[in-house]
């Protein structure tokens, strides 16, 4: 350890020669020491043995700033040591660093990208957590989709059709809702109504002759109405069950959601 001012005093030869061989001295070791060199100038080192750092003084000579750790290799600058989630030592490049420039991601969304390729990172955009995957081919979209071995999914809508979300209907106001019922529409033979079930309506009474028929007797012209009878038919509703088919036209898939 070794420190100096770096002013020279006048003296005989051995006497300025060993303290020439002092301020050489501290500049070989960057000025070690336990504590801050008495005389600092600008950009000058100092290598704190009590904090273990290397420091550097600032342009203004008004205050030291920590370069990194003595003990550790390179200062322990881009090392795996700085970086509890990675594995080793930094060797990306100034270019590659510089991309990452104006990064807003949370810490949890860059974790994502551990190990992963680049094709991962852009199906995992592609089909994020909560995705809905429609497809005619029998497997996992984890091992369907290239890059996406490390997701969850689980197979959705088992015998249902998928609609929109609509708030204003009761049935159709909240995701993942379900409703409705199949209906197996087997023929049960027919249903005969009542008077009271047929719509209202009336009959006109045709006549002529002495029969009201259109024969050759005498009086056969037929008058175009010889009135009406009364009405008939009370309009009421009623149900009646047919073999008509209900369900909507459709064609099966495998519908798979993204949980993890």
């Amino acid at each position: 350890m070794s420190q100096h001012d770096y002013n020279i005093a006048n003296g005989t030869g051995a006497a300025v020669r060993s303290d020439i061989n002092l301020a050489l001295t501290a500049i070989a070791t960057a000025n070690s020491g336990s504590s801050s060199p008495t005389s600092t100038y600008a950009f000058q080192l100092w290598a704190d043995t009590t904090s273990g750092n290397l420091k550097i003084r600032n342009g203004g000579n008004s205050a030291w700033i920590i370069v990194g750790a003595l003990a550790s290799a390179n200062l322990g600058l881009m090392l795996a040591t700085r970086f509890p989630n990675v594995n080793a030592n930094v060797t990306a490049s100034d270019e590659e660093l510089n991309k990452m420039d104006g990064v807003t991601a949370t810490t949890a969304e860059i974790n994502l990208l551990a190990g992963a390729t680049q094709l991962g990172v852009i199906m995992t955009a592609i089909y994020p957590v909560g995705h809905i995957y429609t497809t005619v081919a029998n497997g996992n979209p984890s091992t369907l989709l290239a890059g996406m071995s490390s997701t969850t999914w689980v197979a959705f809508g088992a015998g249902r059709t998928l609609v929109g979300l609509t708030s204003g209907d009761a049935d159709f106001n909240q995701i993942e809702e379900t409703g409705g019922a199949k209906t197996n529409n087997t023929a049960v033979g027919s249903t005969s109504l009542t008077v009271a079930q047929l719509p209202s309506h009336t009959h006109t009474l045709l006549g002529g002759g002495f029969n009201g028929s259109s024969g050759a007797e005498p009086g056969s012209t037929r008058s175009s109405s010889l009135g009406e009878v009364g009405a008939a038919g009370g309009n009421q509703g009623h149900t009646h069950t047919t073999n008509t088919n209900v369900v909507q036209p459709y064609i099966v898939v495998y519908f798979w959601k993204r949980t993890a």
